[in-house]
């Protein structure tokens, strides 16, 4: 899929309905739109909702969504990159860095 058009959503009517941040992609052939958003509950817990939108027909859409909670985001974008590195690579190995983490900021 090539993406055609990239649009970043963020203004102050965002917050009424719980939406932090959106991204949306368009697909090349304009038959898909995918959005990426950031929310909010009512409690502050935060989630993000992928959905897909595809025309079915001239006005017609077909909607499907997944949700992601907040203490799924690692495993879940851990699980995308591989996804997408297999893709890319073709099941080869790319290069691997690991990320160290340390205390007190070093």
């Amino acid at each position: 899929m090539i993406v055609r058009q990239a649009i970043v959503v963020y203004h102050a009517a965002m917050g009424q309905r719980g939406e932090v941040f959106s991204w949306r992609i368009t697909s090349s052939n304009d038959k898909r739109t995918y959005f990426f958003n950031l929310k909010e509950n009512r409690t502050g817990d935060l989630y993000v909702t992928v959905v897909e939108s595809k025309k079915h027909g001239e006005t017609d859409f077909e909607r499907r969504q997944i949700i992601v909670f907040e203490e799924d985001f690692i495993a879940f974008q851990n699980g995308m990159e591989r996804v997408f590195d297999f893709a890319r690579f073709g099941g080869k190995k790319k290069p691997t860095f690991t990320r160290r983490e340390t205390s007190h900021g070093e």
